[in-house]
């Protein structure tokens, strides 16, 4: 037997037994931290953790689209108690406006344009973002209505006023001459115009077509026209600017057609084209 162990006083059995006993309190303490205990008198968990908080009122859902649009909750084209979207009727002068509209309390709504006796034109829109639509007017009566998808409490909203961007009304400028240069319409046609020189891409599935051109402005344009990819479809080719259209027959072999103008001289032209489905 060791010389620890050997001899054992009153006192050594007196400091064994007292390390057993913190020993054994030890592992007590350690298995005890592992568990988690809970008490039955702290009571229920707060309100918050019991529900969701509450869906907004249609009164705040109003607040929100007025916010969003910048006018009172009551203004003209605000919704109301009866109806959760807004709505304006009114005759205009010749011009360019703008319509902006926002709903609030659902995933989206949809707004109505309907000019004169004129066909609707319905854009949809979600909740998440504000809808800002150019709309050139001839003169005359105009109702733009906004109804938000699953009514109220949901609300939605609509505004009118004059437009204040150069750029839209350009573009539509732009939209008007293409159409005008590019008559009739045909089945299948993907069109489009710029009075940029540094080029326009078209979505196109790959196929055969009738390359459609026209410009106005320079005296004549360089033409060229590669895929997305990069091949090339068109080689350059000089077209007179004469209001003439330019007509070719091209492949495209992949997705997509990039077109590219090159006036020479610098001047600011614009530019009209289309692809045509070609057996």
């Amino acid at each position: 037997m060791s010389a620890l162990w050997g001899t054992q006083t009153p006192r050594t059995r007196a400091l064994l037994i007292f390390a057993a006993l913190v020993t054994t309190t030890a592992l007590v303490t350690t298995t005890l931290t592992g568990c988690e205990y809970s008490d039955a008198d702290e009571g229920p968990p707060p309100a918050s953790a019991q529900a969701s908080a509450e869906p907004r009122s249609f009164a705040d859902n109003v607040d929100e689209v007025a916010r969003l649009l910048e006018v009172p909750p009551t203004g003209p084209g605000m919704p109301s108690q009866a109806e959760p979207g807004g709505e304006l009727s009114t005759d205009l002068a010749p011009g360019d406006y703008k319509v902006r509209s926002a709903c609030a309390g659902d995933h989206g709504a949809k707004v109505t344009i309907v000019k004169g006796g004129g066909l609707p034109e319905t854009s949809p829109f979600t909740c998440d973002t504000k809808l800002e639509r150019f709309v050139r007017h001839t003169g005359g009566p105009i109702t733009i209505s906004v109804v938000p998808a699953t009514g109220s409490p949901a609300a939605a909203g609509v505004t009118l006023e004059p437009n204040d961007d150069p750029r839209a009304s350009a573009l539509e400028d732009m939209g008007e001459w293409s159409s005008q240069q590019l008559k009739p319409d045909l089945p299948g046609q993907s069109v489009g115009y710029t009075s940029s020189n540094a080029g326009y891409g078209m979505s196109a599935e790959p196929g055969n077509y009738e390359l459609h051109f026209t410009c106005e402005g320079p005296l004549e344009a360089e033409l060229s026209v590669s895929t997305w990819a990069g091949a090339e479809v068109l080689k350059p080719v000089q077209v007179p600017c004469n209001g003439d259209v330019f007509k070719a027959q091209v492949q495209l072999a992949t997705e997509g057609a990039d077109f590219r103008m090159n006036p020479g001289s610098g001047t600011e032209g614009r530019y009209a084209f289309r692809l045509v489905p070609f057996p």
